[in-house]
């Protein structure tokens, strides 16, 4: 599988603070931000760029190059989630439920246990040794095809952790299907390691079998929202009512891949 699929998951999954900004006034559990920079083994430069918004329940996700956002709702009410994709540069958008999501991830993952491809059967079913040094917060989950080191913190709000993970989930999975990576079990069982310990990602480092570079994700959470923030997720309201629905081949057939510094992130 490409070095790109498993980078452009990292993204959805890796957070960084913006410094210097004015903070709202708005402090409810919720009201939070993570922005998101991946690196190619000792590259100085992120390889890419991600700006995540959680405001009263809904949740903005904007990534930089190229631009793109994706708006999340979840599940509710006896409703299925959605996602709503946005590309500003086409001035479209396309809807996708998290039932559509779920079936075809399910789809992905039987088709993979069937592969001979080792990392495809890894993906299909990943069995882990978990560690976690509560002195340091590290958490290491080993295998023989991919680990995962993870330097971990305290949530500051851990009532707010119940809204990052359901996200985190479901926006894996999207992503693996939009990169058409292979099924995203890795990098879930990680997420459901990080809720177990009541801890959010400060750094996280996957290393595969069989490649010289590692992938580095930066983290960091900022537990407000800026005027910068809200007037970026105004914009992307504004978008909702003024882009053109299209069905979800329409979207994809155009949607440009985020750029990479590199085979391996």
């Amino acid at each position: 599988m490409s070095h790109l699929s498993y980078r452009s998951l990292l993204v959805a999954l890796a957070v960084v603070v913006l410094q210097g900004v004015a903070l709202s006034t708005r402090t409810v559990a919720d009201d939070f931000r993570i922005e998101t920079k991946v690196y190619v083994g000792d590259e100085k430069e992120p390889a890419s760029t991600t700006t995540t918004l959680f405001q009263g329940g809904v949740v903005y996700d904007f990534l930089d190059v190229p631009e793109q956002v994706a708006v999340f709702r979840k599940p509710g009410g006896g409703k299925p989630g959605r996602f709503i994709l946005l590309d500003p540069a086409r001035r479209v958008r396309t809807e996708l439920s998290t039932d559509q999501v779920a079936g075809a991830i399910n789809k992905l993952k039987n088709w993979a246990a069937r592969q001979r491809d080792p990392l495809l059967k890894f993906a299909a079913n990943p069995q882990f040794e978990e560690s976690f040094d509560r002195s340091t917060g590290q958490l290491l989950l080993a295998s023989h095809e991919e680990s995962y080191t993870i330097k971990t913190e305290p949530a500051d709000m851990p009532e707010a952790l119940a809204e990052y993970r359901e996200f985190l989930d479901w926006y894996t999975r999207l992503n693996a299907l939009l990169q058409a990576g292979p099924p995203p079990e890795p990098r879930l069982q990680v997420n459901a390691a990080l809720a177990r310990y009541q801890s959010v990602p400060v750094t996280v480092e996957l290393a595969r079998a069989g490649e010289k570079d590692k992938l580095r994700a930066e983290h960091e959470f900022t537990w407000m929202l800026s005027k910068q923030d809200m007037a970026r997720i105004d914009d992307a309201c504004a978008s909702l009512a003024a882009y053109r629905p299209v069905d979800n081949e329409e979207f994809l057939q155009g949607m440009k891949v985020p750029a990479d510094a590199g085979s391996e992130k």
